[in-house]
């Protein structure tokens, strides 16, 4: 059995689009924690480069989810694709 490449696609991006926000939620969980429990502690940055950086995986899970089902319904011949057509008469150039 051979996997297509849409189904790894997929996967992956619903793997990002569940693990991105999740990265986010313990950033901002973990950086209140350690802000309440010790004020003087400097780690606001950290905190939110990984909450963008989890914000970022579920954007790009989101894109890698669209490219899979579009790969899975031009697959399925039930998204119409235009192709170029082959039979166009080629014209000399001194016509």
């Amino acid at each position: 059995m051979q996997f297509e490449r849409a189904a790894g696609l997929y996967v992956g991006g619903i793997s990002l689009i569940l693990g991105g926000p999740l990265v986010g939620f313990i950033a901002t969980s973990f950086g209140t924690w350690f802000t309440v429990n010790n004020p003087g502690n400097n780690l606001g940055g950290v905190v939110i480069g990984v909450a963008v950086f989890g914000l970022l995986l579920g954007v790009v899970g989101l894109l890698m989810l669209v490219v899979a089902v579009h790969r899975a319904l031009v697959k399925i011949d039930a998204l119409p694709v235009r192709v170029p057509s082959i039979s166009r008469e080629e014209w000399p150039a001194n016509r």
